[in-house]
């Protein structure tokens, strides 16, 4: 039988991994829209949304690695 805590775990850390590379791949796009003639809007908010979801996998990556201790 399939341990599901195991398979959710495993899953939530996957997730966690990506979403910088989501993030990489709209900065990516957005810097080519801007060479294109886009707006520069595109590359700013591909890299604020890296720098959410690099913070947001550090913090999730930290918090897995020393996990508080339940009274």
């Amino acid at each position: 039988m399939a341990n599901l805590s195991k398979i959710a775990s495993r899953l939530d850390a996957f997730m966690d991994l990506m979403g910088p590379v989501i993030g990489v791949m709209l900065l990516a796009v957005g810097i080519e829209t801007y060479r294109n003639g886009g707006s520069m809007g595109w590359p700013i908010a591909g890299a604020v949304l890296l720098v959410i979801n690099l913070r947001v996998g550090w913090r999730r990556l930290a918090r897995r690695r020393n996990p508080t201790p339940s009274p």
